[in-house]
Order: structure tokens, then sequence, then C-alpha cells
């Protein structure tokens, strides 16, 4: 198991895709030069074009012991980009599935508040110049807790039959000094763009275009037209991945 952190500006999602820079085929690069044949690895979430990712977990099979799995953040920080880390890699047991052992995931959306953008953030936030009604953006946000049929935040193209899913929890944080807004967002799952839109749509609580009790109007309608739009992806970052106790496997190599 591995966790690695990356800048998602300049890659088109987190997936292989052909003549396309992404994060798993960088890192399936590098980890086939390191074991010295072809390694295919399998993360817990697909990030898009543009998100960021603070804590993504993927899983290998591991082909031999010739190489330490617990010098692997070094060995292959001299031949990843500089915009993905690797941070940790340990053996675990057989049993472990990056994907399916999720308990749950949260993603942070970041809003950069004021008259003024900061250039220096403008890769990893949205800029709003006109400040916010939180509280009522708190008051719709409780409409999506717990589970639902999130079809109306979802992308046409999502692929899932199902649409259901439990949002566990949705907090807000104002970081005054810094004028920004985070807005976590944990579930046990979300559909293509499910974070996006949701964020799109209190955004627009926020700025007076919708009042709260609207959100469970649009959650109920169980049509993508009536939410708001798909929040950019610069200002998205997977946060945090949480699974059951893992059973971790001695490394004596």
């Amino acid at each position: 198991m591995c966790t690695t952190s990356y800048d998602g500006s300049d890659f088109h999602g987190f997936s292989r895709q052909p003549r396309l820079r992404t994060v798993q085929g960088e890192i399936e690069r590098v980890l086939s030069v390191v074991f010295d044949c072809p390694i295919e690895t399998i993360a817990a979430s697909r990030t898009d074009a543009g998100v960021h990712a603070r804590a993504q977990v993927f899983h290998f099979t591991l082909p031999h012991q010739r190489v330490a799995v617990e010098k692997l953040p070094y060995i292959c920080s001299r031949q990843l980009p500089d915009d993905i880390v690797l941070e940790k890699a340990v053996v675990v047991d057989d049993g472990f599935d990056a994907r399916r052992s999720v308990l749950w995931k949260t993603y942070r959306y970041t809003i950069a508040l004021g008259p003024i953008q900061d250039v220096f953030i403008r890769r990893y936030a949205l800029y709003e110049h006109q400040m916010l009604d939180v509280d009522a953006m708190q008051a719709a946000a409780l409409h999506l807790m717990g589970e639902h049929d999130f079809t109306s935040f979802c992308t046409a193209r999502a692929q899932q039959v199902s649409k259901v899913r439990t949002v566990h929890r949705i907090h807000f944080a104002y970081d005054h000094q810094a004028r920004r807004l985070h807005i976590d967002i944990t579930g046990n799952g979300f559909l293509h763009n499910m974070v996006r839109i949701i964020v799109g749509t209190l955004l627009n609580v926020g700025r007076g275009k919708l009042k709260s009790i609207d959100v469970l109007h649009i959650l109920e309608s169980r049509d993508r037209r009536t939410a708001g739009q798909t929040a950019p992806a610069r200002g998205l970052t997977l946060w945090h991945i949480e699974y059951p106790c893992i059973n971790l496997l001695l490394d004596d190599a």
C-alpha cells in the first residue's frame, strides 16, 4: 500500500490515458523501472484533471523482494516529477484493496475570498471576490446529509448504475487571516463531479441566488439541470481516505 500526494494542475487526471500525462501513468512508469517489470496500480480514487491529492492511496502486487518496500519513497523521489510525491509504502496482506476496502473519503474544496485574488494560490483555490453567506450555505448543506440519490449532483456521463451515496459530514471552516473558506465533504463514495457540483450549488446559496431550502428541492428532483455549475477542479483536493484496521506484514528484506 502506498500513499501519494500530487499537484493535479498539469495532469489529465489520475487514471492512465494513452498519450496523456496522468498521475497513474507517471507512478507506474517509475515503479516499472524500479522493479524492472511492468507494474499496474489500483487507486482509491480516480481524481479528474486538475484535481489535487493530499493523501491518495494505491496498491500493487509486489513482484519480488529485491527492493525494500519502506525505501520506495526515497528511491522513487529521484525519478518522479516534482508535482508527485510518494510519501509512504508498506506491505499489507492480500485482502487489502485500495479501492474496495475504503470506509470513507474526505474531499476539501478551497475558496479564496477578498477584493483581490492571491496570485500564489490561484492553482489551488477558486477565487470569489464577494463575501458569501456561509450560514445559509451550512443550512443548505444539512439537506445533503445522510443517504440519498444524488442524481442531481453528478455529471450525466456518470457510469455508476446506482446514484445512491451517503454523505457523513459537510464541514465549513473559514480562515479569517488568509481569507479562505474550506468545505470538507466526507462520504462513503462519490459520483463523477459530485463534490464539485455540490460546491457549485452551495456557492449559489452563498451568493443569494438560491435559498437553503432550494437545495432540498434540487436533491429531490433528481435532475442535474436544476443544480448549480460544476465548481472548477483547481479548488478540489482529495484530503483523506479512511480504511479499517490494516494487517501490516513485516518486511525483513
